[in-house]
């Protein structure tokens, strides 16, 4: 996969940009808050249909714009070339808008209308960024972010389960907090009950297989990045239900969630809450049998994050037939030059690679990869030269 041209207008600081891009590696080099990352961003929002930074889209629109617009062009030698609209107009009152707030948006595949689940699948992408630190050693919703963000850009049914699940527990947490007042009895949950059965297994199938395939991956990751013979594997962790029991497929996962489901009825009741499930689940990372979050360094959690994305996209790459263009913030700063040249020269060859930094002499770049470097300031960029062939 590869994005040959990007269009932006009215988009963060960028009134206008029409960008042409080809294989090989990319580095946007500039002083900080030039706007290197808000391209990134526009490549990512291309990709997958929202932003990696911010839930509140309509920061994405210019301070004196109405509306933004980012537009991909990608070649893949699956779908051959295809362009991707993503428009963002402001909504709600003056004062929402002048915060940023939310924003209308609309999706088109070479002109016509998409969902934004209907982009799952369509650009593969894998983005590096300085806070992936957080999926190791932050809270437990940002590792289940991470995996539902994968699974959900990789696979419609997944997405579609993804969003009837959330519902389904938003719908039980509503009812238990009335059975707790007195205002339902208990056995309204029942259909509820059987619903976050059947979408609750169809995501844990999902999920564990993918973390069983991603930590195969994690192990030659890590070691690529350290030389040394460790390597990292990733388990899928849940608290509830029998500790004993390994299920596979999705029947037996549902199974098991029902039954967990009834031991904790009364509990949830006094609670008002569903507390158990996959949206209570987590994800663990061992390194020579060592949990990383739990007894790991900085050095070695930083390591892991990094570790993390190059098993997603060696997995990606696998899963999809194609390779995920690879969008890297200023993350090479993390590691040493060392490092950073065994990484670039891992990558650069399989996958178009567009990078932040800025210090283009600090990174470390291949010498047989073809490097295209280009100057941002203020909301403009400037090709500046290219290196290699």
């Amino acid at each position: 996969m590869e994005l040959r041209r990007l269009q932006l207008e009215h988009f963060r600081n960028y009134a206008t940009l029409d960008l042409a891009l080809g294989p090989g590696l990319h580095v946007f080099a500039g002083a900080n808050a030039q706007g290197k990352t808000n391209l990134l961003e526009a490549v990512y929002l291309t990709a997958v249909g929202r932003s990696p930074r911010t839930t509140h889209e309509g920061e994405l629109i210019a301070w004196d714009a109405e509306v933004a617009r980012a537009t991909g062009l990608f070649a893949s030698d699956l779908r051959g070339e295809f362009t991707v609209e993503v428009a963002l107009g402001r909504k709600g009152a003056p004062e929402a808008m002048s915060r940023g707030g939310s924003a209308q948006k609309k999706i088109k595949v070479n002109g016509a209308p998409r969902t934004l689940a209907n982009l799952a699948g369509l650009v593969p992408v894998v983005l590096f960024l300085v806070d992936d630190l957080e999926i190791i050693r932050g809270e437990p919703a940002r590792r289940r972010q991470f995996l539902d963000n994968d699974l959900s850009a990789t696979s419609r049914t997944y997405a579609w389960a993804l969003k009837q699940y959330t519902r389904v527990v938003e719908q039980r947490n509503r009812l238990l907090k009335e059975i707790r007042e007195g205002q339902r009895d208990l056995a309204s949950l029942a259909p509820w009950n059987d619903q976050l059965a059947a979408f609750g297994g169809r995501l844990m199938e999902v999920r564990t297989r993918f973390v069983r395939d991603l930590s195969a991956e994690g192990i030659p990751a890590y070691q690529g990045l350290t030389s040394s013979p460790q390597g990292m594997t990733i388990s899928y962790r849940r608290e509830w239900g029998d500790p004993a029991a390994e299920p596979t497929t999705r029947e037996e996962f549902a199974a098991l969630l029902a039954d967990a489901v009834e031991t904790v009825a009364m509990e949830e009741v006094g609670r008002g809450s569903s507390l158990v499930g996959p949206h209570r689940d987590d994800l663990q990372f061992f390194v020579d049998g060592k949990d990383v979050r739990q007894f790991g360094s900085q050095g070695e959690q930083r390591t892991a994050a990094l570790a993390l994305r190059v098993a997603e996209f060696s997995l990606l790459h696998r899963l999809l037939q194609e390779p995920p263009v690879l969008l890297l913030d200023d993350i090479l700063s993390e590691l040493d030059r060392t490092r950073r040249s065994a990484m670039l020269d891992h990558l650069a060859p399989i996958a178009q690679v567009i990078m932040t930094t800025t210090d283009v002499d600090a990174v470390g770049l291949p010498p047989h990869a073809a490097v295209h470097i280009y100057h941002v300031s203020q909301g403009t960029v400037d090709w500046t030269s290219v290196l290699g062939e």
